[in-house]
């Protein structure tokens, strides 16, 4: 009744018939007892420094050379890289798996110098399949053979075939436009 209630705020049944035996036994205090030894994060601090220092020098080291150089259990390196440092590694090399903002920026701008214009939208990739419908099914046997046989197809074009290149070109940025960029070929749009 009580898990239904408060659902997983409560105490599991086995837990409640040890408090009971407990309370029935003598005991008066709901404090937990006093434990020997020290907390296990004692000297968390301590080793997560050593952890960042050593990882600052050379971030290709392994979980377990780190753990040599700074004495500690592998698994406790492991555990601070990836909880606290929030690292993992990647190509050999440990890095953050979250990005600073200075880091989000600089990919953004590397991703716009690079993607400035839709690969889909270069005007040749409108004119490469009339050629590549003319070349296909043969075999040419050497370079030279394919460059002659591609600018044979090239002088062969016609105006005509220029021009309703430039008009599927035309049309896909329109589509692209009126969509205000989420468009995709295929989509069917219609201007």
């Amino acid at each position: 009744m009580l898990r239904r209630a408060y659902r997983n705020d409560t105490l599991s049944s086995a837990q409640v018939f040890r408090w009971h035996k407990a309370f029935k036994n003598g005991r008066e205090d709901v404090e937990d007892k006093h434990r020997s030894g020290r907390p296990l994060t004692s000297k968390f601090d301590e080793n997560m420094s050593k952890v960042r220092s050593v990882l600052a020098k050379d971030r290709r080291l392994t979980v377990r050379m780190i753990a040599y150089e700074v004495e500690m259990s592998k698994d406790s390196v492991h555990r601070i890289l990836t909880n606290v440092l929030c690292m993992r590694k990647i190509c050999a090399k440990m890095v953050p798996k979250n990005l600073s903002n200075e880091q989000k920026e600089n990919r953004l701008k590397t991703f716009l110098y690079f993607h400035t214009r839709p690969t889909d939208m270069a005007l040749c990739n409108f004119l490469f399949p009339k050629i590549k419908q003319q070349l296909k099914g043969h075999h040419y046997g050497t370079l030279e053979n394919v460059q002659k046989a591609a600018t044979q197809v090239l002088n062969n074009l016609t105006e005509q075939d220029f021009q309703n290149c430039y008009q599927e070109w035309q049309n896909r940025w329109g589509r692209c436009v009126h969509s205000q960029g989420a468009y995709f070929e295929g989509d069917d749009i219609k201007l």
